[in-house]
C-alpha cells in the first residue's frame, strides 16, 4: 500500500512538472517568440494582413516616406505603395511576392495597431482608418541616391555607418529592382543571374583582398615583439612553399616596415609577417576581431569566415595573409571593422532602425546605441588610424584624399577567378576625430568606377548632409 502511494505521489509530481514546462514554454511562445515567429519566412500566415488595417509607413530618417498603403475599392482592402525607393530596394523591401527587407524584419512593428480599442471605436464613430505602427529606418535617401548614382552600372554595395553609435546612414546595393513591381516580374528576379533580391551589403560574401590586411597587422603587432623595426626587401614577387605571391603589377617596392607595406599594400611583405606569425595567431586575432562570428543586424546577414588554422599549409596561410584563399567578408561587417577603429577599438552594434511611431505620430520606441564588442585595444586603434592616414597621403589609397579633412583607410584588390578583380575601399573621417566610417565594393572593377572615390565622396556628403539639404 505504502509503495502504492509513493509510486502514486512520483507520478502525480512528474505530471505537475510537465505541466510547469509547458506553462512556461507556452508563456516563452506568446511573450518572447512571437514577434520572430510572425516574421519568419517559414510562417504561412506571413502574408495573411487583416485587411481592416492600413499597414504603417517606412520612412527615412528625414520623414521620406518609402512605402505607405492606400484603400483600394478595386482591390477590396489596401494595396501597398512604394514611392522613391528604387536605391533602398534591398532594404526596404517588398511585400506581396512574400515579404523581404524591413518590410519582412519589421512585419509585426508595420500589422501592429496601437490602442486597437481607441482606434476601432474612432473608426466606427468617424470612419477613420485603423493605423499599424510607422517604422523610421537611420538611412537618408539623399545618401542612398548618391551612392546609387555613383556606383554607376557597377554590381557591389556601399555602407556608411556613425562611428559612436553603430546607426547606419547609406546602405545601397546593385543591381536594383523596383519593390512596386516584384509580384509582377517575380519568376524574371528570382532567375536573374545578377541576383538583384540579395542585399550585397549585408549578404554579400567577397573575398576582402588586401582590405583584410588590416587583421594581419593587427596579428603581427599582438605576436612579433619587434615587428615595428622588422623589414624586408620586396623584389615584387616571392615563392612559399608551392605558392608565388605577386605584388601588384609584379612592382618592386625595395625595403619597406609594416608601414610602409602597408601604404604600399605590398603582397610580399604581408605574406612574409604572416609565415612570422603564424596560422594559429593570424586565426586566434581573426576569431577576436569577429571575423568568425560577425555582428547581429536588423535585417539578414551573412557571417563573415576566416578558415585558415594550425593545420594550414604555407600556401593558405600566405593567401589568408593578404586576403586572398578561403576568407568571405560582408561590406556591412568590414564597415563595422573601420568603426571600431575610428572608435579607440569599440565595436557598436550597426542597427537601421531607427524608432517606431503610432498612429498620432507619437514615438513607442527608440533604438538606443549600444556597445557590442571591444575588438582592439586603445594602442592598437590608434596604430591602425596611423597607418590607414598613410594610405591616404602617400598610399595606394591617394584617390580617397580629400581638401576638406583627413581620410584614413584602406584599399583592396581582391582576386575574382571568374572575371576582373572585385575593388574595395574601407576607411572613416575626419581621421583626427572621427564620424563615418565606409565600405565600399565594386564586383568586377571595370574602370568606370573607383573605390576610393566613391568612399571619399560619400564621406564628404554624410559629414555635410544637414548643410547640402
Amino acid at each position: 500500500m505504502k509503495g502504492s502511494k509513493k509510486s502514486i505521489k512520483r507520478v502525480s509530481i512528474m505530471l505537475m512538472l510537465m505541466f510547469v514546462l509547458c506553462a512556461v514554454y507556452l508563456v516563452k511562445i506568446v511573450y518572447f517568440d512571437r514577434q520572430n515567429m510572425m516574421v519568419n519566412s517559414y510562417n504561412p500566415r506571413i502574408n495573411s494582413a487583416d485587411t481592416t488595417i492600413k499597414r504603417g509607413d517606412i520612412r527615412d530618417i528625414d520623414g521620406h516616406v518609402f512605402a505607405y498603403s492606400e484603400y483600394s475599392q478595386d482591390e477590396g482592402g489596401y494595396v501597398r505603395k512604394y514611392n522613391g525607393a528604387e536605391t533602398s530596394c534591398q532594404v526596404v523591401g517588398y511585400t506581396g511576392a512574400g515579404k523581404y527587407g524591413v518590410e519582412a524584419s519589421q512585419n509585426f512593428i508595420l500589422q501592429n495597431v496601437d490602442s486597437e480599442l481607441f482606434q476601432r471605436l474612432r473608426s466606427f464613430i468617424k470612419g477613420t482608418e485603423v493605423q499599424g505602427d510607422s517604422v523610421y529606418l537611420t538611412v537618408d535617401k539623399d545618401l542612398q541616391d548618391l551612392a546609387s548614382k555613383l556606383m554607376g552600372s557597377n554590381k557591389g554595395a556601399v555602407v556608411v555607418e556613425e562611428v559612436s553609435t553603430g546607426r547606419i546612414l547609406c546602405m545601397v546595393s546593385k543591381p536594383q529592382f523596383d519593390p512596386q513591381n516584384v509580384a509582377e516580374s517575380w519568376d524574371s528576379l528570382k532567375d536573374d543571374e545578377n541576383s538583384p533580391l540579395l542585399n550585397r551589403a549585408s549578404q554579400g560574401l567577397y573575398t576582402p583582398g588586401s582590405v583584410f590586411k588590416i587583421v594581419t597587422a593587427v596579428s603581427a603587432i599582438r605576436n612579433i615583439p619587434d615587428v615595428y623595426s622588422f623589414t624586408y626587401d620586396c623584389k615584387g614577387e616571392q615563392n612559399f612553399e608551392n605558392k608565388v605571391i605577386h605584388c601588384y603589377n609584379n612592382k618592386s617596392h625595395g625595403s619597406e616596415n609594416i608601414v610602409d607595406a602597408f601604404a604600399n599594400s605590398c603582397n610580399v611583405f604581408f605574406s612574409v609577417l604572416g609565415t612570422k606569425t603564424g596560422a594559429e595567431a593570424l586565426r586566434q586575432t581573426a576569431d577576436e576581431m569577429l571575423f568568425n562570428e560577425g555582428v547581429p543586424f536588423d535585417l539578414s546577414v551573412s557571417a563573415p569566415s576566416v578558415q585558415v588554422n594550425s593545420l594550414s599549409t604555407e600556401s593558405e596561410l600566405v593567401e589568408t595573409s593578404i586576403g586572398q584563399g578561403r576568407t568571405m567578408v560582408t561590406p556591412l561587417f568590414m564597415a563595422a571593422v573601420a568603426q571600431s577603429i575610428a572608435n579607440n577599438g569599440i565595436m557598436m552594434r550597426p542597427y537601421i532602425i531607427d524608432h517606431i511611431v503610432n498612429y498620432d505620430e507619437m514615438v513607442i520606441e527608440t533604438t538606443i546605441p549600444e556597445i557590442y564588442s571591444n575588438i582592439l585595444n586603445q594602442a592598437e586603434a590608434e596604430k591602425l588610424r596611423e597607418m590607414m592616414i598613410e594610405v591616404i597621403n602617400r598610399g595606394t589609397g591617394f584617390n580617397a584624399d580629400s581638401d576638406y579633412f583627413q581620410v584614413a583607410g584602406k584599399t583592396g584588390t581582391a582576386e575574382n577567378p571568374g572575371g576582373n578583380d572585385h575593388l574595395w575601399f574601407v576607411g572613416f573621417a575626419p581621421a583626427d576625430s572621427p564620424q563615418y566610417a565606409v565600405s565600399v565594393v565594386l564586383e568586377n572593377g571595370d574602370g568606370s568606377a573607383n573605390a576610393s572615390v566613391i568612399a571619399r565622396k560619400m564621406l564628404y556628403n554624410t559629414i555635410n548632409r544637414d548643410e547640402l539639404k
